[in-house]
């Protein structure tokens, strides 16, 4: 029988990678291409591995044995695709793609239903302003600029999180010296300078995720485990009991990163003193199960498999197709996204598809599950962006 082992090299063989930002422009019909490649041989070996384990004993999310696969999935009724712009007409908007200074932008994710959040430069690797794209005037509002500070040789500042109030962003650098640092940034959401919140060496160059809490920076490592530091600065203090966990979305952490093969086993609040633990139920024949607060998205037989928390509700919406990272969560707890452009809103059963999906990137930069998608076809003429957070809660 085929070892859990042998099915994570499997999986990490097949598994689709971010692409490299450096190279954003050049690559797109490259990614087309390899795009479409990777959604046949992840069909195949999603059905494959599903096989495998139906043939004997395996193992449970929690590490406990399973005496044998769950039922089918209870599929959705059979939902008649809709176009973006005529289930969600509210929520699509366009956006220009370059500034007047010749700056690509790039949305970020949704801070409402009518403002999004924008990175700006040559290339993601290396933003140069952060603005706001007020979807209702059409118009930018930047919050602040961002410039390499001297000394340093390479100065990559990752996208901004958010609470409302203020950003808070971390920075990938080398020193000329060859120190590596990791820096921690933050700006008032109003605008204004930026203010340096931490210059890390040595412990704390793995960050991964970053939040805001209150007068508070929050973040995560690669390594495990969830730290805090003031918004005005101090040193790092770990959340008691957070080892192994890692943020998903302020306050929520689980105990898998986004490379990792092996389905989650549990979902944690750290705003809680007593860090509240929610046990994730995992069908022995699911892959990379990730699950917000209510939902979880996986692989199950080469398609999307969604289910609640507790393992009720599983459901394999029809004409969905396979999610593009298999890592992603879903966003707002409610929608998923495909990687042929569909949208699938849990909560009102809606699947809604674009004509020409051309790139998608919606869920590739955010600091936390997006809560946007966007295409376009080139950047110079702009995107379609979908906006999550405009669409309502029922229809």
């Amino acid at each position: 029988m085929r070892s859990e082992k042998d099915l994570t090299e499997t999986l990490r063989a097949a598994a689709e990678h971010a692409p490299d930002p450096g190279g954003l422009l050049a690559g797109v019909e490259g990614r087309r291409r390899r795009r479409r490649r990777r959604r046949t041989r992840g069909l195949a070996v999603a059905t494959a591995v599903a096989a495998v384990l139906a043939t004997g004993t395996v193992m449970a999310a929690n590490g406990r044995q399973a005496a044998a696969p769950s039922p089918a999935a209870r599929p959705f009724p059979q939902a008649v695709a809709v176009p973006l712009e005529r289930a969600w007409p509210q929520a699509v908007v366009t956006m220009p793609g370059v500034r007047a200074d010749g700056l690509f932008r790039f949305p970020v994710t949704a801070l409402d239903a009518t403002r999004i959040l924008v990175v700006a430069g040559p290339g993601m690797a290396t933003i140069r302003a952060i603005e706001v794209y007020d979807t209702t005037t059409r118009t930018f509002r930047e919050i602040t600029g961002i410039s390499t500070p001297p000394g340093m040789r390479t100065y990559r500042p990752q996208p901004p999180a958010h609470d409302g109030l203020n950003l808070a962003w971390h920075v990938n650098a080398v020193r000329k010296d060859g120190t590596r640092v990791r820096e921690i940034w933050t700006a008032p959401l109003a605008g204004g300078e930026p203010r340096q919140v931490a210059a890390m060496t040595g412990e704390h160059l793995r960050i991964e995720r970053i939040a805001l809490d209150g007068d508070r920076i929050v973040w995560s490592e690669r390594t495990g485990g969830v730290w805090w530091m003031p918004l005005a600065g101090g040193a790092p203090t770990r959340f008691p009991g957070s080892d192994g966990l890692h943020l998903v979305e302020w306050p929520w952490a689980s105990d898998v990163t986004d490379g990792e093969d092996r389905n989650q086993t549990r979902l944690v609040n750290l705003s809680t003193g007593r860090h509240s633990t929610r046990d994730v139920v995992a069908p022995p024949d699911v892959l990379r199960l990730r699950c917000g607060p209510s939902w979880c998205r996986g692989v199950r037989g080469g398609r999307t498999y969604l289910q609640r928390l507790d393992g009720g509700g599983a459901a394999e919406p029809p004409g969905l197709g396979l999610v593009p990272r298999l890592g992603d969560y879903p966003a707002l707890d409610r929608f998923v996204v495909s990687s042929d452009g569909a949208v699938y809103d849990v909560r009102t059963g809606t699947l809604a598809t674009s004509d020409r999906p051309g790139i998608w990137w919606g869920h590739e930069w955010s600091a936390e599950p997006a809560a946007i998608v966007y295409w376009a076809e080139s950047l110079r003429d702009g995107y379609r962006v979908l906006n999550l957070a405009a669409v309502p809660p029922a229809q």
